[in-house]
């Protein structure tokens, strides 16, 4: 307990123990904070603290981030949502426009006559282009992006802001038996320093899987095309009708843009590098927790407000790193409706 009656004062190691008690430890699945809760969650571990999270400017940062975090999160969401669904659209023109070539020297589909075979093909691509096009256009006019990116600009400033004001906060409670500074600090490891730990490492985690999944699609794309140009050039000796199998390999290329896509999107290969980075960078500076744990102890802000800027300074370069290379996910837009603009002709052409 931070306050009550004591026999004698608390030396420093139980002080510090004490304080991290009182706050708790971070957990592998907590990377998402709500500070408007805190107060409430700290009134009986940490009544001071509790009181100066009731400071105007912070609660003015904390609702507003809540909001802003919540903003982006649905903002993203979408995005991500259109897009893939774009993708799979363009996906599935390609092998709409595939199975017109193969079908074409066919004089029955399925027990259907050719033609009403080939009309309901065609059909079913013309349909999916028509929705990837509506997506895309969806995605680019409604600016789905720009609005993600702003969204989580805002709400990582107003997180950094409200931060570097609970921590920079002239806290005095002499009745208090944790020092108020290492109660500020201790909030600030918690739930900040602890919780980006956690988000970079997990987050490391997921996009290794997700990489490593869109390089075997790839992989997958590349052993289809030269398949399908195998047997194209075997069969044809055979028979002229089987070189329409060579269509295959416009699946393969398209198999391969969607993979590409999908990267691009998620942005699994720069994220994993600049997660990895961030977080072993966080987890270096945590060897300094205890000096200046000891420093906030007798009072000193000065070490604490360093540590601060400096774990600020890492969650910053990699967030500017974000939102540089998330500019790279506009062209992949525009990928996707050429994409789309060349499968029409092609699946008029087949149909002829």
């Amino acid at each position: 307990m931070e306050a009550g009656v004591n026999r004698r004062p608390m030396t420093s190691a139980e002080m510090i123990r004490a304080a991290q008690e009182a706050l708790g430890e971070g957990r592998a699945d907590d990377y998402r904070i709500q500070p408007t809760q805190h107060a409430e969650e700290l009134a009986n571990k940490a009544p001071v603290l509790a009181a100066a999270l009731e400071n105007p400017d912070l609660l003015y940062f904390s609702k507003r981030y809540e909001e802003k975090d919540q903003q982006a999160r649905e903002n993203q969401a979408r995005f991500r949502n259109i897009v893939n669904r774009a993708n799979w659209a363009v996906l599935l023109t390609a092998c709409f426009s595939t199975l017109l070539l193969i079908v074409g020297p066919m004089k029955s589909v399925g027990g259907l006559p050719l033609p009403v075979a080939m009309a309901i093909i065609g059909s079913c691509g013309v349909i999916s282009g028509a929705v990837g096009s509506m997506w895309v256009y969806q995605a680019r006019e409604g600016k789905l992006l720009d609005n993600w990116m702003s969204a989580r600009a805002e709400a990582e400033t107003l997180r950094k802001q409200y931060f570097e004001t609970i921590t920079g906060l002239e806290l005095t409670d002499n009745s208090s038996a944790i020092a108020p500074a290492l109660l500020q600090f201790e909030y600030f490891r918690r739930f900040q320093l602890d919780v980006q730990v956690s988000f970079y490492q997990r987050r490391s985690a997921d996009h290794r899987k997700n990489a490593d999944r869109f390089l075997q699609v790839s992989a997958y794309s590349v052993a289809l095309g030269s398949i399908s140009a195998g047997l194209a050039a075997i069969l044809t000796g055979l028979s002229p009708a089987w070189a329409s199998i060579a269509a295959l390999g416009t699946v393969a290329t398209a198999l391969s843009a969607f993979a590409a896509n999908r990267e691009t999107v998620n942005q699994s290969r720069q994220n994993l590098d600049r997660y990895t980075k961030a977080y072993e960078a966080l987890t270096t500076l945590k060897r300094k927790l205890d000096a200046v744990r000891a420093a906030a102890i007798t009072g000193e802000r000065e070490p604490i407000t360093q540590f601060v800027a400096a774990a600020h300074e890492q969650i910053t370069a990699e967030h500017r790193q974000w939102l540089a290379a998330a500019q790279s996910v506009q062209p992949a837009l525009d990928k996707l409706d050429e994409s789309l603009a060349k499968l029409k002709p092609k699946a008029k052409e087949a149909k002829s």
